[in-house]
């Protein structure tokens, strides 16, 4: 009993020893300008896995750690990053931080581009941030109407079933989406189904325009959009925002995290529903009109949950795992159809990152998803009941990525990387035989090299070999010259994109007409370049860019003969992709952004964009030539109280479809959106936000079917309120 006694005295003393010898840093991170406290701060020690967030009332702590000397930093979205060198003693240090808000976004981080962080002023490749307040500011419905407002650059295209979305003139086949840097998976009649992506949820977009093949593969002609989520590293968050809407349309976001010593873990629940709209009663029947109940926006609700579960093995390596399942019901009236549709998606990802020092890590990452498309019946039809389902297609993905980051020196960074991605269809009545798979393979190589202080050069390529297509390099070398308060930039770019499944396999009728996939299709090959100024000054900042996107063997639909029979089965079209020989994009963007003083801030872009298919001189369809964006902003904070206020406007002209004799019409929309702030409630924040989408009540009131710019409904009024609780 006693050397029982003994060993347990020892145990003890040797945890206290153990603990007397650790240090505790804690402290409070403040507003320079008013004293308040920060919450949710980053404070970490670059290098490192080890991090934590301030509390509602701005203090953070970190426990059990070696004492020595390590690189603090703070950060905060719309803040200077703050960087320390501290030193830990035994026992508890206190280390307080002031912070002061940026003039502009350019101090912002982004890493996008080169996938290794900088910021954003001095990216060595272009990047477009729209940050966490500016997604704030602008009040939005949903994905599409987010980009609408803040960026220029991009178009939505209204279908039945969702938006084609494009950047610069090129299409949503030749853009990437990414969450979290993970490929987002899954399209809707061919264009990625963006109601998984709630506003509410974004903590960040980085945009990449042109060839971006080099890191990102096959789909990044056009460009990359990389979504960063909220995440807290608080230790206990728990946050809600519901919006309303007229036309019943309810969204709302429900987010916990949760930060407990080594693990962490991220919960999200997003549900989403509307009545829908009609833009006119009526809709084209050969030459007349017809009455008709069919909506431009059809009744919806969907829902998404995820989480993500990350263990700190060590201030080396950490792990994660995470999952996510998506569910949405478009419903359409008995007389416009005997079916709605639903879709389904699930996703699971893993993932290791190892750091071999503060500046070299090895990361590996997979990820699966399985997006499916069915038609809900809303009537007895054939040996269908109203309710059951019948699927359409079954698409699945299987993605694994291996990094290495080196740094060589200190202005020498080496990537290396591989990319394996394996795609497989399933659909019995719309692929001949029943099912269709490829994969793709790649390595790639990037360096990152500074020269004389003032010349960033990042260069690499992508090797790539495809199940059916055969090999392919795609090189891409990015040049920042900087001078004083002006950056010069300049891109050369390739990509390869393989025909999708899709595209080759893939056939289905709709309102009379047949889409036909195509086997004999070539892979799409592109020749991207850019130029462009930037200025950087505490009051404003500006950017010039012209570019152009030469796409040799696009692929697109095109009328073919009908067969005989076509006629006895309801078929009074043929659609086949085909490849058009010569097509590109070239324009030129310009965006900025001044502080006028007194809290005012203007900012806002023009896109001038001119997209042809070379082979006979037209206008490629759905595109514009002129869109801008305008917004102003008034910001003013008290005490405990924050009060902006915007007026957005999206301004664009004719988009050309069949070479400018059906066009869609040009339009202006006009926003005003107020955000209110409350902090001086304990562990609480509330914010609400009141607003007048569509101030002039524009309304494109052409019948049903036509094509359409815009497809809002008019003038329309809104309401949201978050509540955060953190500790």
């Amino acid at each position: 009993m006693q050397r029982i006694i003994n060993v347990a005295v020892m145990l003890l003393l040797t945890a206290f020893i153990a603990h007397a010898q650790e240090a505790e840093l804690k402290g409070v991170v403040i507003l320079k300008n008013n004293q308040q406290p920060l919450p949710g701060a980053n404070v970490y020690f670059s290098g490192t896995t080890t991090g934590t967030a301030t509390n509602n009332k701005g203090v953070y702590q970190l426990k059990k750690l070696k004492p020595g000397v390590y690189d603090l930093s703070v950060s905060f979205s719309g803040f200077k990053k703050v960087k320390k060198s501290v030193s830990l003693q035994k026992g508890e240090n206190v280390v307080n931080i002031e912070m002061v808000e940026s003039d502009h976004s350019l101090g912002e981080i982004v890493v996008t581009g080169t996938g290794t962080a900088h910021h954003l002023k001095t990216a060595p490749v272009p990047t477009e941030l729209i940050s966490k307040k500016a997604i704030a500011n602008a009040g939005a419905s949903d994905f599409n109407d987010l980009m609408l407002n803040i960026s220029p650059s991009f178009e939505f295209n209204p279908g039945t079933m969702g938006s084609f979305m494009s950047i610069n003139g090129l299409g949503n086949d030749f853009i990437l989406v990414l969450i979290d840097g993970k490929r987002m998976y899954g399209d809707i009649g061919g264009q990625n189904d963006l109601s998984r992506i709630n506003p509410d949820d974004v903590e960040r977009i980085e945009i990449l325009k042109g060839a971006a093949s080099l890191l990102y593969g096959s789909d990044a002609i056009a460009g990359v959009i990389n979504i960063i989520t909220k995440k807290s590293k608080q230790k206990l968050n728990v946050s809600n925002t519901t919006r309303i809407r007229d036309y019943a349309t309810i969204q709302q976001s429900n987010t916990v995290d949760l930060n407990f010593g080594k693990i962490s873990w991220n919960g999200n629940f997003n549900h989403k529903s509307s009545n829908g709209w009609q833009l006119s009663p009526y809709e084209l029947d050969g030459n007349d009109l017809v009455e008709t109940e069919a909506k431009a926006q059809n009744k919806y609700t969907d829902h998404t949950f995820s989480q993500v579960l990350t263990f700190r093995a060590s201030d080396k390596w950490e792990v994660y795992a995470g999952h996510s399942v998506y569910e949405k019901d478009m419903f359409r009236p008995q007389s416009v159809g005997k079916y709605g549709y639903y879709f389904d998606d699930k996703t699971f990802e893993m993932g290791a990152k190892y750091l071999l020092n503060r500046k070299d890590y090895i990361s590996l990452d997979y990820n699966y998803d399985q997006f499916r498309y069915y038609y809900r019946y809303n009537q007895d039809y054939k040996d269908y009941s109203d309710g059951d389902k019948s699927i359409n297609n079954d698409q699945r993905l299987n993605n694994i990525r291996l990094k290495y980051v080196m740094a060589i020196s200190k202005n020498n960074k080496l990537t290396l990387g591989e990319d394996y991605t394996e795609e497989k269809m399933v659909s019995e009545d719309r692929l001949e035989e029943g099912e269709a798979a490829a994969h793709t393979i790649a390595v790639y190589a990037q360096d990152e090299i500074t020269l004389f202080n003032h010349l960033n050069v990042v260069a690499g390529i992508r090797a790539v070999k495809h199940k059916e297509f055969g090999g392919a390099f795609t090189p891409k070398v990015s040049v920042l010259y900087k001078l004083n308060s002006l950056n010069f930039r300049a891109t050369y770019g390739q990509g390869f994109k393989a025909p999708t499944l899709k595209e080759l396999y893939y056939a289905y009728e709709k309102g009379g007409t047949l889409y036909m996939g195509n086997q004999d299709l070539d892979p799409q090959r592109s020749q991207f370049y850019s130029a462009g100024i930037e200025l950087n000054h505490h009051v404003i900042s500006a950017s010039l860019t012209a570019y152009e996107n030469e796409v040799n063997d696009l692929i697109d639909y095109r009328d073919v003969e009908l067969l005989e029979g076509d006629a006895e089965n309801g078929i009074s079209k043929r659609r086949q992709h085909y490849n058009v020989d010569e097509s590109r994009s070239r324009g030129f963007d310009f965006l900025m952004n001044a502080k006028l003083g007194a809290g005012f801030t203007l900012g806002g872009g023009y896109s001038y964009v001119d997209a042809r298919d070379l082979s006979n001189d037209e206008r490629l369809d759905g595109v514009a030539q002129n869109y801008g964006n305008v917004r102003v902003n008034y910001e003013h904070a008290w005490k405990s109280y924050r009060f902006n206020a915007n007026v957005i406007g999206r301004i664009q002209d004719d988009k050309s479809y069949d070479n400018g004799d059906d066009n869609a019409k040009g339009y202006d929309l006009w926003k005003v959106t107020t955000n209110h702030r409350f902090s001086n409630l304990g562990a609480f924040v509330l914010e609400a936000q009141l607003g007048i989408d569509n101030v002039f009540d524009y309304v494109d009131d052409s019948p049903y079917g036509s094509h359409y710019g815009t497809i809002h409904p008019g003038r329309t009024f809104f309401a949201g309120v978050t509540i955060h609780f953190a500790q």
